[in-house]
């Protein structure tokens, strides 16, 4: 096994064509019994591999054999995409069979499965509580309990899976270490992305209530500001909403209120104006020759798709950023 860290991401890779050493890294690897047939070749690798960051991590595993495991609550949330084989899963007293291309929970934080899987590939995401909790707009004044997942496990509409292979795909490459437009707030925003695609694809407890819903008081400009001025300060990081909300003393329905009222936007929605104004003024502070481009500067504030950043900078700013750009540091500054 190779393991490497590097900024806010540890990168592992495991591999072998020993059975015993398979199971037991996958045991280990999800906490689970695991019980594995014999590979179909002695030649056949079991791999490993995990990308993981604050609140996410995300994995790929081939296991070239007939394989058996029985998974507990775990807390958190595994949802696994099935690349490749069969997995048949029994949760709840219902049976379920995934075919290639399906998506499910394959761990939920509040009941057992028992999973039967026949030379698979899958890529799983593993969501910790606090970022569910967090995108779901739950904060510290809501019960903490598990999320409890109603209805039928079944896999969700292709529309839904194209949504959630898009948002894993595009995190999995910004956790890479050779991805230019990995940076802190660019694999935060993906996180977030992936958590929400997940909450919106299953019913469950973190989304029954409205997050946006009139919070349990009214609330001053004082402590909007106070919030306001945290995210000034600190937006060349990652900010959470659970983290605004201590910051402004109040609760995170509360600050949405505050936010829409004297804003007229969310308190996530703020962060994002302003670091959309930081890296305005990075595109026209930049020095010819600096080797600085649109695409690095979106990045270092949080845009890893540089056509989404040129959209949301043209409506802020009535220009392409690349205008910005090539008109820096020219006689006369940037036109408008």
């Amino acid at each position: 096994m190779s393991a490497i860290s590097r900024d806010d991401v540890v990168r592992s890779v495991f591999w072998t064509t020993d059975a015993e050493q398979g199971r037991e890294y996958l045991a280990s690897a999800y906490g689970a019994d695991i019980r594995m047939g014999t590979p179909s070749s002695a030649e056949a690798p079991f791999r490993h591999e995990r990308r993981a960051t604050a609140g996410l991590s995300l994995d790929t595993v081939r296991i070239p054999a007939e394989a058996r495991y029985f998974l507990e609550p775990v807390g958190h949330l595994l949802m696994t995409e099935l690349l490749s084989g069969r997995q048949d899963v029994e949760c709840a007293g219902s049976d379920s069979r995934w075919l290639p291309g399906d998506v499910m929970p394959a761990g939920r934080p509040d009941l057992p499965h028992l999973t039967y899987a026949d030379h698979v590939e899958t890529r799983t995401a593993r969501m910790e509580p606090e970022l569910l909790r967090d995108v779901a707009g739950l904060g510290e004044e809501e019960p903490r309990e598990p999320m409890r997942m109603s209805g039928p496990q079944v896999p969700p509409p292709a529309a839904g899976a194209a949504v959630w292979h898009a948002a894993t795909r595009r995190a999995w490459g910004l956790f890479g270490e050779d991805s230019v437009a990995g940076t802190p707030l660019s694999r935060d925003a993906a996180a977030r992305m992936v958590a929400a695609v997940a909450l919106s694809m299953f019913p469950n407890s973190y989304t029954e209530h409205d997050p946006l819903a009139s919070g349990t008081g009214n609330v001053g400009e004082a402590t909007v500001d106070r919030a306001a001025q945290y995210i000034h300060d600190h937006a060349d990081r990652p900010i959470s909403l659970t983290e605004l909300a201590a910051a402004a003393g109040v609760s995170a329905r509360t600050l949405h209120d505050g936010f829409r009222h004297f804003h007229d936007t969310t308190p996530m929605g703020y962060l994002r104006r302003v670091r959309l104004e930081r890296a305005h003024g990075e595109l026209q502070a930049a020095e010819p020759g600096s080797g600085e481009s649109v695409g690095t500067i979106a990045a270092r504030w949080g845009w890893d798709d540089q056509g989404t950043f040129s959209a949301a900078y043209g409506l802020a700013y009535g220009i392409p950023p690349t205008r910005t750009l090539t008109t820096a540091g020219a006689p006369g500054g940037e036109a408008r």
